[in-house]
């Protein structure tokens, strides 16, 4: 039975190739295993558009997987009943799956897995742009910042662990405050604090006093109102982040100009809109 077991693990290290994070150790074999159960749920093609990219953290314990979902992408903000019911059965499947690799590891609590869906336009490596999460940190598997559920009016892309809901309200009441109508809400991972932070995508009157020198054609290094400044600098201090982007639009959506602070330092330009 060892023996069969032992070829097992063999033929599932020739078979599957299994990206780590650089300088971590050799993983086990029950980390080995539980990497094959995942990979034959959540494959490379699953055909339709629907692709997974299987990495695993070993330092955290952490098994991290990534997908693109083109079908449950559209359903999102057109039609939330049938995005809700197949959400549902994702996390269920989910939850089997996080109980199936438990099995197969030794302390198996120490560990965790997530299923972060991003937007099918970037790489299934990158971590920008998730709009829903599943995990199972903590013991308990649940939606990751599930409140922040993209609308027709609003896409939110914030589902994140590191991303604190209450910031996320915050963000949104200081800007609303001043007249603000969001578009995107969108959270940016970091190494370190210095290097996350928030975009976001939005039209109202706020963005008069920025839209009062637009020429109507690109421009980089545009003279940028103090105001931005002051605010962006008060809610990353306030949110204990490094930076903050601005995407300025027009009535229309149309965006014409962008502002981004990071640490103390900024920058401003404009955009050109075709007629």
């Amino acid at each position: 039975m060892k023996k069969f077991v032992s070829m097992l693990l063999i033929t599932c290290c020739l078979m599957y190739c299994i990206p780590v994070l650089a300088d971590e150790p050799t993983l086990t074999d029950g980390e080995l295993l539980a990497l094959h159960f995942i990979k034959e749920f959540y494959p490379e093609d699953k055909g339709d558009g629907e692709e997974y990219f299987v990495t695993f953290d070993a330092a955290n314990k952490h098994f991290i997987v990534r997908g693109h979902y083109p079908l449950i992408e559209s359903l999102i903000a057109d039609d939330m009943e049938n995005y809700q019911l197949m959400v549902d059965k994702m996390e269920t499947l989910f939850t089997s799956v996080d109980d199936l690799i438990r099995t197969c590891i030794e302390e198996p609590d120490a560990y965790y897995m997530t299923l972060s869906f991003g937007l099918s336009r970037l790489s299934l490596e990158s971590s920008a742009g998730q709009y829903l999460c599943f995990s199972s940190k903590g013991g308990n598997v649940h939606r990751v910042n599930d409140e922040f559920v993209t609308t027709p009016q609003v896409s939110f892309y914030v589902a994140y662990e590191n991303s604190n809901p209450e910031d996320v309200h915050a963000l949104l009441d200081f800007y609303a405050a001043k007249g603000v109508e969001f578009s995107v809400v969108e959270y940016l991972p970091g190494e370190d604090k210095q290097n996350v932070g928030y975009i976001i995508r939005i039209s109202g009157e706020y963005c008069d006093a920025f839209e009062k020198n637009y020429a109507g054609k690109s421009q980089d290094f545009v003279n940028v109102p103090y105001v931005y400044l002051q605010d962006a600098r008060e809610i990353a201090k306030q949110l204990d982040i490094g930076f903050i982007s601005i995407t300025f639009c027009n009535s229309n959506g149309e965006a014409f100009g962008r502002f981004g602070f990071h640490h103390s330092s900024w920058s401003g330009s404009y955009f050109a809109i075709d007629d």
